[in-house]
């Protein structure tokens, strides 16, 4: 069951940078370390992996979802600067994004043990 909801941009819609264009290529190291914030780092979520992981963990209805949110999700805050080539000023962008509460000292992620992640088929950004 589909609890996720759709969002729908074109490319026409976002810009990236150079840098980004091609996206970011990352290949798991089995390490945990990007699933630890220290205040640097963030998991986010997107519709695709909220739909993959209600399935996951067998969140059927609305009311488990908004509990699932309560204890595991945040709102994030987040910003990206944008200049055109060819202009002279940029533009900051001020934005919020869905992503797990880290926890602990080492503020990891509540579903990372023993640096693997207990839902590593599910996980968020795996587009199979």
């Amino acid at each position: 069951m589909k609890i996720g909801f759709s969002v729908k941009l074109t490319s026409s819609d976002i810009k990236l940078s150079k840098t980004l264009e091609k996206g970011i290529v990352f290949s798991c190291q089995m390490c945990g370390s990007c699933c630890r914030g220290f205040n640097e780092g963030e998991v986010y979520l997107y519709p695709d992996d909220i739909d993959r992981l209600t399935e996951f963990l067998h969140i059927s209805s609305k009311s488990e979802l908004k509990k699932f949110a309560k204890k595991y999700l945040k709102i994030v805050d987040d910003t990206f600067f944008w200049k055109e080539p060819d202009e002279e000023n940029g533009k900051t962008y001020t934005f919020k994004s869905l992503g797990f509460k880290f926890t602990g000292d080492d503020e990891h992620c509540q579903f990372l043990k023993d640096n693997t992640c207990s839902m590593y088929e599910k996980r968020p950004l795996l587009y199979a």
